[in-house]
């Protein structure tokens, strides 16, 4: 790009290295028109001199205007303070490079911008010269790569947590079939107890997660309860259910799944559902479309203080509520966690 701007340069201002003469505008303007760059004169403080057909196509300024606005006036607000730092630098005689943006009819788009000084015999600077470089594909591709990357991550995070998660699932339900075992009036093993938990979880996944990967999982409603009831039913009666009548679309299961599977197994972990005294009561009511579901724990170790920070499962589900147009409250009280879901429930169709 610097190439181009030295033959802008020599095309704009031919003589600017031998005359010294500040008016030399003499453009040549069908030279300069079919260049896809947008190619600006600026002054010294900033003002718009001229500007060829891309430049003006590009910051909505007809072309048969007769200039002299400020130029940081037509960018948006967000890019002025880089554009300001590149112009004063530029106006002391320096090149300067910084990337902006500009709004068009066709949307948004990205620029490179070059200024480069033009100088006299004696190094006073007359006026500064601005290349800008249509970067749009470039940068989208940029910003799609590294959305992909992040995506990526995410993922392998949340492979490693929920294989975490599994094994802390597996002993907390092996613990809870072991006590039980102690306390059933049957001959029921530990071993035959914890084969029924792990089947009614997998069952409850089956319910919550097949189909996917089609199109017809987003078809459709659910029962509230009955999802609460599938995703809750390895942790017995430790679980207090009720609410009143509900069905969310197929669409946001995952997410009311995930939020529920992730406060069970904290609670196995650390919670109401670690101890044989410990409850959780889930709650819930609808408003209109708003769905307020809250999970109040009892019971369980006492706590002292809040969680100086999140674990990744807990910031995953946030991020998931959120994204779905929800929000999590979470208050950490002394005998057990109490947290509200707030999640929008479109209309039945």
């Amino acid at each position: 790009m610097e190439a181009a701007a030295r033959i802008y340069t020599s095309i704009v201002f031919p003589n600017i290295l031998s005359r010294a003469d500040p008016h030399l505008f003499d453009l040549q303007k069908t030279m300069l028109d079919a260049t896809l760059d947008c190619i600006k004169v600026l002054s010294v403080d900033g003002r718009l001199l001229t500007m060829n057909r891309a430049g003006c196509l590009a910051l909505n300024v007809p072309q048969d205007s007769e200039f002299g606005m400020p130029w940081l006036s037509l960018l948006p607000e967000d890019v002025h303070q880089i554009g300001k730092t590149a112009l004063q630098k530029a106006a002391e005689g320096h090149s300067a490079r910084f990337h902006g943006r500009s709004e068009s009819p066709d949307g948004l788009m990205y620029w490179d911008n070059l200024l480069t000084p033009l100088v006299d015999a004696s190094g006073r600077v007359l006026s500064i010269l601005c290349v800008s470089r249509d970067v749009t594909a470039k940068t989208k591709l940029e910003k799609e790569l590294e959305e992909s990357i992040n995506r990526e991550k995410l993922l392998s995070n949340e492979m490693q947590h929920r294989i975490k998660n599994l094994f802390s699932v597996v002993a907390g339900l092996i613990s809870i079939a072991e006590k039980e075992a102690i306390t059933r009036n049957t001959q029921d093993t530990a071993t035959q107890i914890l084969r029924e938990k792990l089947g009614a979880l997998s069952r409850a996944s089956d319910a919550v997660f097949s189909g996917i990967d089609s199109g017809a999982c987003d078809m459709g409603r659910s029962d509230l309860e009955t999802l609460v009831r599938s995703v809750l039913r390895p942790y017995g009666d430790q679980c207090l259910i009720g609410g009143g009548q509900a069905s969310i679309p197929r669409k946001i299961m995952t997410t009311f799944a995930l939020f529920l599977h992730e406060l069970a197994t904290n609670s196995v972990k650390y919670g109401a559902l670690s101890t044989d005294g410990g409850d959780v009561t889930i709650r819930w009511k609808t408003d209109g479309n708003m769905l307020d579901l809250t999970w109040t724990e009892t019971g369980g170790p006492k706590i002292s203080t809040s969680p100086e920070r999140r674990g990744f499962g807990s910031a995953m589900v946030d991020r998931i509520v959120q994204s779905a147009g929800g929000r999590i409250n979470r208050m950490w009280r002394v005998e057990g966690l109490v947290a509200n879901l707030h999640l929008p429930i479109p209309a039945q169709d």
